[in-house]
C-alpha cells in the first residue's frame, strides 16, 4: 500500500508563508498530523515560538522526528525572515510543550479526539495552551461528547453542502 506524501520542503514553506501572512496577530496554528496509523495535534504560536503537542493516546513528540524537525525550521526561518532578535541561548532552542489531554479508550477515535481539541482550542481563543487546559476531571470523552463533535461536522458538512 502506498501513502500520499507531501514534500517536506514544500510545507516548510507552506508553513513559514502562512506565519509571515500573519505575523501581526499573535495566535495558534493547528496542525492536524497523521502519521499513517493514529492522529496527533500540533498548536504552534510562532511569535512565542512554541509547539504544543496533544495526542490522545500520549504519546511523544519525540516519536515524530520528521515533523519536530520541519517545523522547527520553519520557525527559524520565520525568525530570520521577520528579522527577531533572540539571544544566544534561545537561538536553537524552539519550546516543545506535550499538553495532557483527555485519552481515547480505543484504537479508532484519534481522529474525533483531534478534531475535539481544535475545537475547545478555537473556543477558547487563546494562544497558550496550559497544562491544565483541559478539563481533567475526566481521563477521556464521553460518547456524548463525541456524538456532539460527529453531529456538528456532518451539519458543517450539510450547511457548506460538501457532499
Amino acid at each position: 500500500m502506498s501513502m500520499w506524501k507531501l514534500d517536506p520542503d514544500n510545507v516548510k514553506h507552506y508553513i513559514v508563508d502562512m506565519f509571515l501572512r500573519n505575523k501581526e496577530s499573535d495566535k495558534l496554528f493547528l496542525a492536524p498530523y497523521n502519521s499513517g496509523a493514529h492522529w496527533v495535534l500540533f498548536a504552534i504560536n510562532a511569535v512565542s515560538e512554541v509547539i504544543y503537542y496533544l495526542d490522545p493516546v500520549h504519546g511523544n513528540y519525540t516519536n515524530h522526528p520528521e515533523i519536530k524537525t520541519m517545523l522547527d525550521t520553519a520557525l527559524k526561518v520565520y525568525r530570520a525572515q521577520r528579522g527577531a532578535k533572540v539571544s544566544k541561548q534561545k537561538s536553537n532552542n524552539i519550546t516543545w510543550i506535550s499538553i495532557k489531554c483527555p485519552r481515547q479508550t480505543n484504537n479508532i477515535d484519534c481522529g474525533y479526539y483531534i478534531l475535539r481539541f481544535m475545537k475547545e482550542i478555537v473556543e477558547k481563543n487563546k494562544t497558550i495552551i496550559p497544562e491544565t487546559y483541559f478539563d481533567n476531571s475526566s481521563p477521556s470523552y464521553s460518547e456524548e461528547d463525541l456524538m456532539e463533535l460527529k453531529e456538528d461536522w456532518c451539519q458543517y458538512v450539510l450547511d457548506m453542502q460538501i457532499i
